[in-house]
């Protein structure tokens, strides 16, 4: 490309340039000037030809499709080696140049393409320029199949530099083109370009961040999740997941869509104890005891398991079962040692709490044995606030005496508990 000629910028003006009115002189005129615009472009000599372009596309904009399509190359071309405010002139000149061939021959798909393109490449910190890009952005990406991929990440860069320059644009609009460019880039570059997809995921999710300043508002992570009937699915609830925490949403119908299908694509024992949790607070305790087991079978880590154990110990207690809450909380100490005094003191609690459950009212001892074996859990566990509380509700001497029993007698402790222990009394209030 030949760049070497003088250029000014006042050459550039078209308006400096006067009108003909004979019809045949400016027919005849224009004839050599587009013969002269031809060949010089055909050379790449864009500079020379630039003054026969002004003159054709000032003139005789009708002639020909071609003028404007020069006048575009020509003045990107010669814009892409200057600088300063022969660049502005020259790139302004361009834009006049596709409002030009909008105005005369209208816009083909790949010229309204490449026009948004130099929207973003030339003007995205242009205040004034930015009120032209962003409108005709949506208007291009209005039709579906009309944008190409190569403007995916300008449509939202110009959102973004919109947003902050001109005005700032409702959530809801800013929504609408994240989820339509991450979408499209989802169905483009997942399965096909991970690597692309990466990118371009990378740059719509920094920029949407930027927009809202670091937390995303709520509702724009439950339109997020919607999302998640794109290709990349389980890396949209992966984000919702993060986002949801970050903003401290809260148990929203997105973040828990988010979990059910990370549970289904990736489980771990992680999701599936939030899912119990939530389970349990929705008072679904046969469902969170089957989400707390499904996590210790995918926890390979015996502490953590003893965790888990711990939380089913808790339900089962809560829902009233006893004999199954024992169960786990034996698992605990099977499992972890540094929590058996925990699991050994919880045992003790739910002896603590089982005379109504287990008392005939006919042996008053035997009643009360429920407190023996409660005694046993808490000093196993060295937990001396309940080793008294249970101790102040052993039998008295004169209750053992009414039966002919004596301290150090076996109590068989029968009902769920089925227990062994040995007699001990307190002196009668």
């Amino acid at each position: 490309m030949k760049l070497n000629a003088p250029i000014t910028i006042a050459f550039l003006l078209l308006l400096s340039i006067p009108t003909l009115a004979q019809t045949d002189s400016i027919e005849n005129i224009a004839r050599d000037y587009h013969i002269r615009a031809s060949d010089y472009m055909k050379y790449d000599d864009y500079v020379k030809a630039i003054p026969n372009i002004n003159w054709l596309l000032k003139n005789v904009p009708l002639r020909s499709e071609a003028i404007q399509s020069w006048a575009i190359e020509a003045y990107e071309q010669v814009a892409e080696q200057s600088e300063g405010t022969r660049k502005a002139v020259l790139l302004d000149s361009m834009l006049y140049a596709y409002k030009s061939k909008k105005q005369y021959f209208g816009l083909s798909d790949i010229d309204k393409n490449k026009l948004a393109f130099r929207y973003f490449k030339y003007f995205q910190n242009d205040t004034e320029k930015l009120k032209e890009a962003y409108p005709f952005f949506k208007e291009l990406f209005s039709t579906p199949d009309l944008p190409i991929n190569n403007n995916l990440i300008p449509y939202m860069a110009i959102t973004e530099k919109y947003n902050s320059k001109v005005q700032p644009l409702d959530q809801s609009e800013i929504m609408d083109v994240y989820m339509l460019t991450s979408e499209r880039v989802a169905k483009e570059y997942f399965s096909g370009d991970n690597k692309r997809y990466e990118s371009y995921s990378s740059f719509l999710n920094a920029s949407l961040k930027s927009i809202f300043g670091g937390e995303m508002p709520c509702d724009a992570i439950q339109i997020m999740s919607e999302g998640m009937t794109n290709p990349d699915s389980v890396l949209v609830a992966k984000k919702v997941l993060g986002e949801n925490l970050n903003s401290g949403c809260g148990r929203t119908d997105g973040y828990t869509a988010a979990l059910e299908l990370l549970v289904r694509n990736e489980p771990t024992a992680g999701l599936y104890k939030i899912l119990a949790q939530y389970a349990a607070v929705d008072k679904d305790y046969d469902q969170a005891i089957e989400y707390y087991e499904k996590a210790i079978n995918l926890e390979g880590d015996a502490k953590k398991q003893a965790d888990i154990h711990m939380d089913i110990a808790n339900i089962h207690f809560i829902n009233l079962n006893k004999p199954q809450s024992r169960e786990h909380a034996l698992k605990v100490i099977e499992l972890d040692a540094e929590q058996s005094s925990t699991a050994y003191s919880f045992i003790g609690n739910l002896y603590l709490t089982s005379f109504d459950d287990c008392a005939d009212r006919y042996d008053i001892v035997q009643d009360k044995a429920v407190y023996l074996v409660a005694y046993d859990m808490f000093a196993l566990a060295k937990d001396a606030k309940g080793m008294e509380e249970a101790q102040l509700r052993f039998p008295t001497r004169t209750e053992a005496f009414d039966l002919n029993m004596d301290d150090g007698d076996q109590i068989d402790v029968g009902c769920w508990i089925q227990r062994k222990t040995k007699l001990r009394t307190i002196v009668s209030n």
